[in-house]
């Protein structure tokens, strides 16, 4: 393999870059919080950046938008997967700097061996002052969990600096993504980024015994990252655990007087409460996850949401907001084009692939690699065939204001149908089952506040 011989993105790279940054920023998050992005080291600081693995292609894209100054790009390990579906796509995400992971778990162990390019050239860009990224899960969780981490990082940084002598100080930085969703547009992430650990206090002990060296850099940089983020390790109890954070973390934190408005102050409120429910006694940790579990259970049976039990509702409002859908579903049809297939042909690849944690993935590198431009180039034509060059300009314009009023009618009419499920259970025949529901609701809420002394 070829090294590198130049590092930074040239014109094409930071206007791609810049469409993905509008792209991610504006459209697939509504906001997007950076905590310790100055932790980044300047360039000419040769560092391994270690992340936990959430959200597949958007934890990577998190991090290159994280970095400040033109031309600037960290480079980063993927799966090998995508590299073998063309040479044409090879060739350019190895332009966007990206390198083949190949796992064990889906290549075969007959592939692993071909990761040694992939670490020849990730030594190369280290000991030229370079930051290469790498998923120490060597994949992407469907839980808000850290999970195993393998020595590939650590063997990398180690080896990087042994390249030079350990001459070179080589840094690990260590990074979190958090997600309110996984799943659709429109929600809020964070980046963030903690202090670089550097190899060289570790550079003696790795020359008598490297694996104690690897495993004491490991547990540093792995204490890090799950101090940042949601890191549910019961897995056992996840549904009722993730369940109670969900729905109990803000009155969580307006009882203890914290703030719950912004990401991360949601995030704190959350990590605090899932604490508090692991440092209950066993007994009564088991009991309360169960109540909370029957409760869960009982929602999707019901085909309700726990914000519903405290939602007011009646037929006017509803109505109201009907004919209001009426009034603009013209203009919704008029949106779908080209939206709808922006929005369902990632779609389709996501459950072709059988992997719901690439929707993100595949909403944002699809669209932004061919997608956007294959459907404003025709939908720029159709226009100006059938009217005027000027309307096609305009239109063009005006697609993506179309793109978010599309989304968010669709989104409004999802709740509208909450309401009306909700409505339904006003009648006689369910009236019972929803007032049960918000007894039993207030009752597993007062539990909580009173085993917290709160």
């Amino acid at each position: 393999m070829e090294m590198r011989k130049t590092f930074k993105g040239g014109l094409y790279y930071m206007g791609f870059k810049e469409f993905i940054r509008l792209l991610f920023n504006h459209f697939l998050y509504r906001k997007v919080y950076k905590i310790g992005d100055e932790k980044i080291l300047p360039d000419g600081n040769p560092q391994v950046i270690a992340s936990n693995h959430q959200n597949c292609l958007v934890d990577a894209i998190a991090v290159m938008l994280s970095f400040k100054g033109p031309g600037r790009r960290p480079f980063f390990w993927a799966r090998a997967d995508i590299f073998a579906v063309s040479k044409v796509l090879e060739k350019y995400l190895r332009f966007l700097g990206l390198m083949p992971a190949f796992r064990m778990e889906h290549e075969g162990m007959e592939d692993v061996g071909k990761n040694s390019a992939s670490f020849e050239e990730s030594y190369h860009l280290l000991n030229h002052g370079q930051s290469v990224m790498i998923f120490p899960e060597a994949g992407h969780q469907d839980k808000r969990f850290l999970g195993h981490f393998t020595s590939g990082y650590t063997t990398m940084a180690f080896k990087a600096a042994e390249q030079t002598g350990f001459e070179k100080e080589i840094f690990i930085l260590p990074v979190a993504n958090h997600y309110s969703d996984y799943f659709g547009m429109r929600r809020e992430m964070c980046v963030m980024f903690a202090d670089p650990v550097s190899l060289k206090p570790y550079y003696e002990l790795y020359k008598e015994a490297p694996r104690t060296a690897m495993r004491k850099v490991n547990q540093i940089v792995r204490e890090a990252i799950s101090a940042m983020m949601l890191d549910i390790q019961d897995l056992d109890n996840y549904p009722a655990i993730d369940f109670l954070r969900t729905n109990y973390g803000k009155s969580f934190a307006f009882i203890r007087k914290e703030p719950y408005k912004t990401l991360p102050e949601k995030l704190k409120a959350e990590k605090e409460l899932v604490a508090a429910l692991g440092a209950l006694e066993d007994g009564t940790r088991e009991s309360v996850y169960s109540q909370a579990d029957n409760l869960r259970k009982e929602l999707e049976e019901s085909k309700l949401q726990y914000k519903s039990l405290s939602k007011k509702v009646n037929w006017t409002s509803t109505i109201l907001k009907i004919v209001g859908m009426v009034i603009l579903f013209p203009l919704w049809i008029f949106s779908l084009w080209p939206n709808f297939f922006l929005y369902h042909i990632p779609m389709r690849l996501t459950k072709r692939v059988g992997d719901k944690m690439l929707t993100s993935s595949f909403l944002l590198g699809v669209n932004a690699v061919l997608g956007i431009a294959f459907f404003a180039i025709v939908s720029f034509v159709l226009v100006w065939c059938f009217l005027t060059i000027y309307m096609a300009v305009l239109y063009v314009l005006m697609m993506p204001a179309l793109a978010l009023f599309c989304w968010y009618y669709t989104e409004w009419w999802a709740s509208i149908k909450e309401d009306l499920r909700l409505l339904a259970f006003y009648g006689k025949s369910k009236i019972a089952k929803l007032r049960s529901l918000r007894k039993e609701s207030e009752k597993l809420e007062d539990r909580l506040w009173s085993m917290f002394k709160i």
